[in-house]
């Protein structure tokens, strides 16, 4: 029997008053509120003295494969089709051991800043090969113990091989990453960028995902554009296949483009289907954010690229994009921030499907405590993780078990 632990005078988020969270092992044993401890000696304790108190970070939308490489393509990007030319570039030469080292760097910096599970799209093709989703299988083993990893094998260059396009054919070695361990099949659908059958590729991986048993992730309609709007499509495949709740897409932009009406239809559909939504804020213009919360659609907001050609800042703080989609979405009040605040947690989680994430006993002790008391306070001021633990073990910040 493990001795038992607990944090003490701890604010959690969506509760008023002050709670007492046990943890033996790697769980979560016990949630109770403080004052119900009649004064016994309960073991060893952290006291939270008022601060805040939540189940750590989940980041389901990064690019780890790439991460860190800003310096070595020249300038900023204009558009998507520079950027993907200028990955290109640079990931011919990748090596195992170079997207394993960025990927621990990316990855213990969002650690520090509480996240505790993420989703990385990892890019398979002719330019990559197998480097990048090698280096990051090795990097997930190494910091498993400090976070969770999932990859997604996706097609930066497109589905299809169009000669004399961009599009250059990762469909392929989508499959062959599959066979390598991928459990996530992902796709890049843009009727703007490529010149393919948007519907093509989605029939392609939906036949992937159901040959492996794999959930699915798109890089979706990322366009400014009405008619880069396959989303209906997504919406009708997932519901046809039995793909429900298996599904994520980002982005999502060109919903903003389309008429109320056909937005309103999609969302409904999205709803039905139990299509997760990943919002990128440091995209700046967004999909239709409050439409899609407002419909019950679950939407989970993400880091994204982290200092390459794609984005050239960053340090993989969830907490930063909190706040700066509360900036775009105009959500600065108590209650815009706390329903924030779920999407870089349970919302996110759920996206990711993961069984036992959660604040109540039996979850897994993968908690954060910040140096604020309460959810708005924490954006609103960027505070400070004291402390972060993956599995009951500390694997971040200063504050210590007295």
């Amino acid at each position: 029997m493990v001795d038992p632990w607990f944090i003490c005078n701890a604010r959690l988020p969506g509760r008023a008053d002050l709670w007492r969270v046990g943890i033996a092992g790697a769980r979560i044993i016990s949630v109770e509120p403080q004052d119900d401890g009649g004064g016994r000696d309960l073991g060893p304790a952290w006291d939270a003295a008022g601060r805040l108190v939540s189940p750590g970070f989940v980041d389901p939308h990064l690019h780890l494969d790439k991460c860190l490489t800003s310096q070595r393509s020249q300038g900023a990007a204009r558009n998507l089709d520079e950027a993907i030319r200028a990955v290109r570039a640079i990931k011919a030469s990748f090596t195992r051991a170079d997207v394993a080292e960025r990927g621990r760097r990316a990855l213990r910096m969002g650690v520090q800043h509480g996240t505790v599970a993420v989703r990385s799209n990892c890019e398979v093709d002719r330019s990559a090969g197998f480097n990048a989703l090698e280096g990051l299988q090795q990097a997930s083993r190494e910091m498993a113990a400090q976070v969770d990893v999932q990859l997604i094998a996706f097609p930066q260059e497109g589905w299809f091989d169009t000669p004399g396009t961009i599009e250059d054919g990762a469909g392929s070695y989508v499959a062959q990453a599959l066979e390598r361990g991928v459990k996530v099949v992902g796709g890049n659908v843009n009727a703007s960028l490529w010149p393919s059958d948007p519907q093509a590729q989605v029939d392609a991986t939906f036949a992937l995902a159901a040959q492996h048993d794999c959930d699915i992730d798109y890089h979706l309609d990322n366009a400014d554009v009405a008619h880069a709007f396959t989303l209906p499509y997504v919406a009708e495949k997932v519901i046809a296949q039995g793909w429900q709740g298996r599904v994520a897409v980002s982005h999502i932009a060109s919903l903003a483009q389309v008429s109320d009406a056909q937005a309103a239809q999609a969302i409904e559909r999205v709803r039905e289907a139990d299509i997760s939504v990943c919002v990128l804020p440091t995209r700046i213009r967004l999909t239709r954010v409050r439409e899609l919360m407002e419909a019950g659609v679950n939407v989970a907001c993400g880091t994204d690229n982290l200092r390459d050609p794609f984005v050239r800042f960053g340090d993989a703080d969830p907490l930063k994009a909190l706040l700066l989609l509360a900036q775009l979405t105009f959500g600065l009040d108590d209650a815009s921030l706390e329903k924030l605040w779920s999407m870089a947690t349970t919302r996110a989680a759920r996206m990711l499907r993961l069984p036992d994430y959660g604040l109540a006993a039996g979850c897994a002790a993968d908690l954060m405590v910040i140096d604020a008391h309460s959810v708005p306070q924490a954006i609103l001021e960027q505070s400070t993780r004291l402390a972060v633990f993956k599995a009951g073990v500390q694997v971040a910040g200063p504050m210590q078990l007295q």
